[in-house]
């Protein structure tokens, strides 16, 4: 398990790095890109110092069945197993909003990496504020075996959220054809104290 987490830390840092390299030269070409990634790095930096620790556990992988045969499902890893960690918080307009790191088992077994930042409005379901739901957002750069050989690409995905005080159960809907995407990826998030 070393293994995968080690990779994930290093494409964070290769992650980081590729960005701060990239803020000169986009700030160049371009005075709103500029703003654009100062406003977006400033973002970022708030949640990692206001946020709290986050523990990502990956819990289930289903494959729409109207996607793919009986039999191809049969083949893949339902179970991800992997790991996340990451730092949200709860900002000034009840929305969750963090960053994160995890890796997981793909549907053929072999780890991949992502990093990412997700944002999700909520809302206290009946009357208490213990139990909340909410739709959202994640935008993230994933990098897997099977698409360009661990080549880092990036993605946007719809999440949604069903939380308990600091446990959260999230899904996000990969969008796909025949035997490829059509994916609910589902994992448990809980606030570290």
């Amino acid at each position: 398990m070393l293994r995968p987490v080690q990779k994930l830390l290093v494409m964070c840092r290769r992650f980081i790095a590729l960005l701060l390299l990239c803020m000169p030269f986009a700030a160049l070409r371009a005075e709103n890109l500029s703003d654009w990634l100062q406003t977006t790095t400033t973002h970022l930096e708030s949640i990692w110092d206001k946020g709290g620790n986050e523990l990502y556990i990956p819990l289930y992988t289903y494959h729409m069945p109207y996607a793919y045969s009986q039999d191809k499902i049969n083949q893949y890893t339902e179970y991800p197993m992997g790991i996340g960690f990451g730092r949200g918080l709860m900002n000034e307009s009840g929305n969750w909003e963090g960053i994160y790191g995890m890796t997981f088992k793909d549907s053929h077994g072999i780890y991949q990496y992502m990093v990412g930042y997700g944002w999700i409005p909520m809302w206290n379901i009946g009357d208490s504020p213990d139990w909340k739901y909410g739709v959202g957002a994640t935008a993230f750069i994933m990098s897997r075996q099977d698409i360009m050989n661990y080549i880092p690409f990036p993605g946007l995905l719809p999440i949604a959220s069903i939380s308990y005080k600091d446990l959260s159960i999230q899904t996000a809907y990969v969008p796909g054809g025949q035997n490829v995407g059509n994916v609910l990826f589902t994992w448990a998030k809980y606030n570290l104290p």
